[in-house]
């Protein structure tokens, strides 16, 4: 049985090769993206290709951090 996954980082430089070869070896592949990595027009032929191999996105809505005087 093959191990789910859950990649951070899966759009990044290094991450998008984890996220191939994970999916490739039959792994169900989770990566976790934030909304506005998904409406990058820069980043939707990677986006493309991960959905044609399977990958499965959990979606994370992006908050400025808070500043605390």
């Amino acid at each position: 049985m093959a191990t789910k996954i859950l990649i951070v980082g899966g759009t990044g430089n290094m991450g998008k090769f984890i996220v191939e070869t994970s999916a490739k070896l039959g792994h169900p592949t989770f990566v976790l993206v934030r909304e506005a990595t998904l409406a990058d027009p820069s980043k939707s032929k990677l986006i493309d290709s991960f959905k044609s191999l399977g990958v499965s996105f959990v979606h994370v809505l992006h908050f400025p951090t808070p500043v605390f005087n």
